[in-house]
């Protein structure tokens, strides 16, 4: 759908009129009535309801208000940025990053954006994903990174990958040939666990409850405050823990083993998160916008035989 589609739905839902819309674009009330059914069809759902004395929106309808929003919101902030012109981009950009996302996947981003704006200059904070979402709270922070969507505190979630998490055995341990297990083979394992506010741990515990399964009862050997730390403890013979699948890669093959979970697959968003109350000084809202850009899925080549002519 068009940005103009969406700025018409939003005059319909603040005037609860197509003619109160229509008169502030300058368009026809058909006009407008066209544009939202185009919506709707496209969407599948009603978003507005015609009731004696103006209009309403439907569940449907005040969920895609928040989305056509923050549609426009970026659209703007993305043109702002564009206006200022790239080569003039400059100054602090702070960031705040769970864990998993902290030590994986902002030093790339980061290193990747100050390449091309090297003038920008990155503070970057790493914590337990319920800390990042406080923080980001209270507006302490620009942009933050997480694992885990946690409800409610006025913020944006944009998804900009995903992950795996994985169980990390030592390379002696009997689980570490096998490649899957059943979760009733976990009962009586020693653990090593992240904090309580991991996004890692929400994650299993989450993907878990879809299936319908809790983890069974083991022992925590010991709680630990770093993906990096429970693989230590783990090579050391401590006991087994829950990682992301990207902690395997720095170098931890044939030390640590990492095991699946038998027909229950442990997948997780990666997000983005902004706080929805606060502007962005004009350095975090391109280092956004970029970040949106780059997670995108790429155009892979259209490979079907061409036509002889």
């Amino acid at each position: 759908m068009e940005l103009t589609e969406m700025e018409t739905f939003l005059a319909v839902s603040r005037h609860k009129s197509f003619t109160g819309a229509a008169w502030e674009l300058r368009l026809t009330q058909p006009g407008v009535s066209r544009q939202i059914q185009k919506i709707e069809r496209e969407l599948e759902v009603i978003l507005v309801e015609r009731r004696r004395g103006g209009l309403r929106l439907t569940l449907a309808g005040e969920q895609f208000k928040v989305y056509a929003e923050d549609a426009v919101e970026r659209h703007g902030q993305f043109i702002s940025t564009l206006g200022a012109g790239e080569e003039s981009l400059s100054g602090d950009l702070s960031i705040i990053a769970s864990t998993t996302t902290g030590e994986f996947i902002v030093p790339d981003l980061v290193a990747r954006f100050t390449a091309l704006h090297p003038d920008v200059v990155p503070e970057v904070f790493i914590t337990d994903t319920a800390q990042v979402v406080e923080e980001l709270a209270d507006t302490r922070w620009d942009v933050g990174f997480v694992g885990a969507r946690l409800p409610g505190r006025g913020l944006r979630y944009e998804v900009t990958g995903e992950d795996e998490i994985l169980l990390a055995v030592a390379a002696s341990h009997p689980f570490a040939n096998r490649g899957e297990i059943d979760i009733s083979e976990l009962e009586g394992q020693p653990f090593l666990e992240r904090e309580g506010g991991s996004g890692t741990l929400r994650s299993v515990q989450a993907a878990l409850a879809k299936y319908g399964v809790t983890l069974p009862p083991h022992p925590v050997a010991m709680g630990v405050s770093s993906t990096q730390a429970i693989l230590a403890g783990v090579d050391r013979g401590y006991g087994v823990g829950w990682v992301s699948g990207l902690a395997f890669e720095p170098g931890w093959n044939g030390r640590v083993a990492s095991v699946r979970l038998k027909g229950l697959p442990l997948r997780r968003s990666l997000y983005l998160v902004q706080n929805r109350q606060r502007a962005l000084p004009a350095v975090a809202t391109a280092f956004a916008d970029w970040v949106h850009n780059e997670s995108k899925p790429k155009a892979t080549p259209d490979r079907r035989t061409k036509r002889r002519t």
